[in-house]
């Protein structure tokens, strides 16, 4: 038992004395924000349009899908694109976005640029059939926003 404590002893001072070196910060080259001028900001786009930083990671479909099936429609609006928003009122919108036919399990499969919109590619379970769907979206204020297919008819997927 008192070989234990030695033991003990002697490892608890020997951690004690232990010193250890200080972390270096990474020195590779930096650029802030503020050295760029707003024209190089503006070329560069936006770098992943199909996330949004807002929603902590997740895609504009499957957050668009997620306020729908959650009846927020609400917060589905501001995720349109402006010219959806100025061909309809908010009322109209609202009754629109609520009769989609989007009420299924949906994964992230790709994207492609087409020229200044971007198609996303989803893996869609619907009625135990897996199907991929493409969903057009364009970029606005550094930010992907939904442009349906037919919202009138109840479809967003192209």
């Amino acid at each position: 038992m008192k070989s234990a404590i030695y033991i003990y002893i002697f490892v608890l001072f020997t951690s004690c004395q232990t010193e250890t070196a200080p972390r270096k910060s990474f020195e590779g080259p930096t650029q802030s924000i503020e050295h760029k001028t707003e024209a190089q900001i503006k070329d560069k786009g936006m770098s992943n349009p199909i996330m949004l930083s807002a929603a902590g990671g997740s895609d504009i479909g499957r957050l668009f899908n997620a306020y729908y099936r959650t009846g927020q429609v609400d917060k589905m609006i501001p995720l349109l694109d402006s010219k959806t928003k100025q061909t309809f009122s908010k009322e109209d919108l609202r009754k629109m976005l609520v009769n989609l036919q989007y009420g299924y399990d949906m994964k992230l499969s790709g994207a492609q640029k087409d020229g200044s919109r971007y198609t996303i590619n989803y893996l869609c379970q619907i009625a135990q059939t897996k199907i991929v769907k493409q969903l057009s979206v364009v970029i606005e204020d550094d930010t992907a926003r939904v442009v349906p297919m037919n919202l009138k008819a109840g479809i967003i997927f192209k």
